[in-house]
């Protein structure tokens, strides 16, 4: 936290009667040359007044250094996490493309089973195959209607994310982009 010194009132302690000439004052600065414009916060950085108390009546700024960093991690974070959902809504709809042609199959396939099956007898191994055939697309049916379930919540449950995530990085991002805007 700064700390706010303003130029004494009375004489300076140099100037003050048995003190050599140009000596400098107790904290080893000589402020005789700064005039009541300027204030010195904290140690060392002199300031005009105006500066000073808009910098004190402000909110806390976000140090330089740190502004480096933090613009250095969301310059790299943001484009990552914008190429994840890509990829991830690219495999989403890749997933429901696999998962709709599979359904496709397995009914045409069903179906094709059921109709075989009629045309065979039904005590022959031929049939029985058959009728496993049925069975075994009727479990791929329900498998895929399952696994588009599944897709669907997760498309879901990546849109809540991104309206969580998308206002924290437009935020970010002008804060960012206008360093005056923290000021």
């Amino acid at each position: 936290m700064a700390t706010l010194t303003m130029q004494p009132i009375g004489p300076l302690p140099s100037t003050q009667e048995g003190s050599s000439g140009n000596k400098p004052a107790e904290g080893g600065a000589d402020l005789s040359d700064i005039d009541s414009g300027w204030v010195v916060l904290g140690k060392s950085d002199i300031v005009p007044v105006d500066l000073a108390a808009q910098s004190l009546s402000s909110t806390p700024t976000i140090p330089s250094w740190a502004r480096r960093v933090l613009g250095g991690m969301l310059h790299t974070v943001v484009p990552f996490y914008q190429r994840v959902r890509f990829v991830e809504d690219e495999t989403l709809r890749n997933v429901e493309t696999a998962v709709e042609v599979v359904e496709h199959i397995a009914e045409v396939t069903e179906k094709l089973a059921a109709n075989v099956a009629d045309q065979l007898p039904e005590n022959g191994c031929l049939h029985k195959a058959v009728e496993k055939v049925e069975y075994f697309a009727e479990v791929v049916d329900k498998d895929a209607e399952k696994v588009d379930a599944i897709a669907e919540k997760t498309d879901k449950f990546s849109d809540k994310i991104d309206a969580e995530v998308e206002p924290v990085i437009k935020e970010l991002e002008k804060e960012f982009k206008d360093p005056a805007a923290s000021l």
